[in-house]
């Protein structure tokens, strides 16, 4: 039986793809200050329709709230031309800890139009164990305008649940037959 188990374990790992994680969009502004624009064209699947995050004279910041915890791994920023200069702008991952918004360290980038992709995973995971749902994106001075923020959503993929499943099945088996054997000992 227990080889069973393991030959099923091991179909359901290699058959179940690796991409199998959900993307999600950014659904909310949590919070924002400076000079910052549109906010809400953020929202959902790139589009070319975007917000503004600073000006060529101020700096700005804007905080995005996910509805689905992210991981951390693969977070993309897609940005659209327009602005002038490409200015540098800081991305950082996080979650309200104890009514706190907590941040991870922040990495900077020469803004402008594209595709910019981070793995935060590993801060994400000293922050939260179910996930993080702020991404907090800031200027100090010229305009990076933000067409899209996505992630990777934190719940576990079909893989996970199916191997869980099939524990929880062998768990319950293995106590079956145990309480079988006591039944038999119990009747002699």
């Amino acid at each position: 039986m227990r080889i069973l188990f393991v030959a099923v374990a091991l179909f359901i790992a290699a058959a179940a793809p690796a991409a199998a994680a959900t993307t999600v969009f950014a659904s909310s502004v949590y919070a924002s200050s400076g000079a910052v624009a549109n906010l809400g064209n953020v929202f959902g699947a790139p589009n070319g329709v975007s917000g503004r995050i600073g000006n060529p004279a101020q700096a700005g910041q804007a905080v995005f709230r996910f509805l689905d915890a992210l991981s951390g791994a693969d977070l993309r920023l897609t940005a659209v031309a327009g602005g002038g200069a490409a200015p540098t702008v800081y991305v950082s991952i996080g979650e309200i800890v104890g009514g706190v918004a907590v941040y991870s360290t922040e990495t900077s980038f020469s803004g402008g139009a594209g595709l910019f992709a981070f793995d935060f995973s590993a801060s994400c995971a000293l922050i939260s164990a179910t996930g993080c749902s702020l991404v907090r994106v800031r200027t100090t001075g010229g305009a990076f305008r933000l067409d899209a923020v996505s992630g990777v959503g934190a719940a576990p993929e079909p893989a996970t649940w199916a191997l869980m499943l099939l524990g929880f099945g062998g768990v319950s088996w293995r106590m079956k037959q145990s309480r079988r054997a006591k039944d038999v000992l119990t009747a002699v």
